[in-house]
């Protein structure tokens, strides 16, 4: 048993262990050094990880079902809001305009009045 312990501690020494405590036949405490743990400046922690821009499984199936079709459907959202259907055009404005904000009272005179003095300094 000690001659195995021994083994175990120099190969663990070879690779950077520091202390090494049995705390029972099955369970063995071991620190490494902190650097030895830590990333090296400019090393990736994960070097074979995801590669940059790739799609995950739910992009790559939302891509397949909607290529085929979007162009049909955005052709006929076109013509529905040609048409001045309702809920064609409530779309397109939620997506393309941003939510208003509630206005302060006094935040909207303070707003008139600029603009007034905005108006009076071009007509000169």
């Amino acid at each position: 048993m000690q001659l195995a312990r021994n083994c175990h501690a120099t190969f663990l020494a070879d690779l950077g262990v520091q202390k090494l405590r049995f705390t029972s036949r099955k369970q063995v405490e071991c620190r490494m050094s902190r650097a030895d743990t830590q990333f090296k400046p400019g090393e990736s922690g994960n070097p074979m990880g995801r590669r940059p821009g790739s799609k995950n499984r739910a992009t790559k199936l939302r891509e397949q079902l909607l290529d085929p079709i979007l162009p049909e459907a955005i052709e006929k959202l076109a013509e529905a809001v040609s048409e001045g259907e309702r809920w064609a055009v409530e779309l397109c404005i939620s997506y393309c305009l941003p939510k208003p904000k509630p206005v302060d009272p006094e935040e909207l005179e303070e707003f008139e009045l600029r603009l007034a003095e905005l108006e009076e300094a071009a007509r000169r």
